[in-house]
């Protein structure tokens, strides 16, 4: 039952963990709660609940802060503005987890992602079991379009997270930009079980789309239109019209979307090939 129960805490750390990292902090106090619960001794769950109950609190130091003297400098030198330093205080002792783990979140910050990445690995060497660097990791891969190291890494942290709905959405993302489109659609459904999001609805939207199921896609892109009124839902409804030949509601849709944001380039030459088709008629 010990091991059990210690392979259940394991779980719920995961968990809390995942919810802290996105602010999530009510969800992941629960789930130090529940280790609570199984383990009333857990001094690290009690010091993380005692930190998520403080964090809002700009007069209280953090758990790490207190006893972890490198993060201690660091978030000094920060304060400071002195960069170097900061960087210098977190790399000063190469077998320090949360030091490790600290710099890489700095760089994916500051999207330098080859650092994130190399001191995300780091830090996973010397604490295999703390999932949240496979979700780093897999951050940085997708931020500089590898998605394939993404992936492996998502799949490994789902592993460990099995009611991550911010995986499953980033494994759909990640699938859908390689072309698995199936499996892009079994992780957003998958990620909306969980949680209605709306940018996982506009995923699953997009995979729609991706699939050549035009009207389904359009139907899910209407739908969001009444909460996110974005160039690039009117660019997929436009694009979705496109394909169903409804030229003119294609121009319309694709109009607003130029409005709204003049960054897509080729937004105005897929808006001059409609009207071409739709003069033709």
């Amino acid at each position: 039952m010990a091991a059990a129960s210690s392979e259940l805490t394991e779980d719920y750390f995961d968990i809390a963990a995942n919810y802290a990292v996105y602010g999530k902090y009510s969800d992941a106090i629960i789930y130090l709660d529940k280790i609570l619960q199984l383990e009333p001794s857990s001094e690290e769950a009690e010091n993380l609940k005692d930190t998520l109950l403080r964090v809002n609190n700009p007069n209280s130091k953090s758990y790490l802060t207190t006893k972890n003297k490198n993060i201690r400098e660091a978030k000094n030198f920060k304060m400071q503005g002195n960069n170097s330093k900061e960087i210098s205080a977190l790399t000063a002792d190469g077998r320090d987890f949360w030091s490790l783990y600290t710099l890489a979140e700095y760089y994916r910050n500051c999207e330098d992602y080859k650092n994130a990445i190399y001191y995300y690995q780091k830090a996973s060497e010397l604490k295999p079991d703390y999932s949240q660097s496979s979700l780093g990791i897999a951050l940085a891969y997708s931020a500089v379009d590898d998605y394939t190291n993404a992936l492996k890494s998502l799949n490994k942290y789902i592993e460990r997270n099995k009611e991550s709905d911010i995986a499953y959405a980033l494994r759909a993302e990640a699938n859908m930009k390689l072309n698995s489109l199936n499996d892009a659609e079994n992780d957003i459904k998958k990620a909306l079980s969980i949680d209605k999001n709306l940018s996982y609805l506009l995923t699953d939207a997009k995979i729609s789309y991706l699939k050549g199921e035009y009207q389904t896609a359009r139907r899910k892109f209407d739908a969001l239109c009444a909460n996110l009124q974005t160039a690039e839902v009117y660019k997929y409804l436009g694009l979705c019209d496109y394909a169903l030949n409804s030229y003119a509601s294609a121009l319309l849709n694709l109009d607003k979307a130029i409005i709204l944001s003049d960054e897509d380039k080729n937004l105005h030459s897929k808006y001059n090939e409609i009207k071409s088709a739709l003069e033709k008629k």
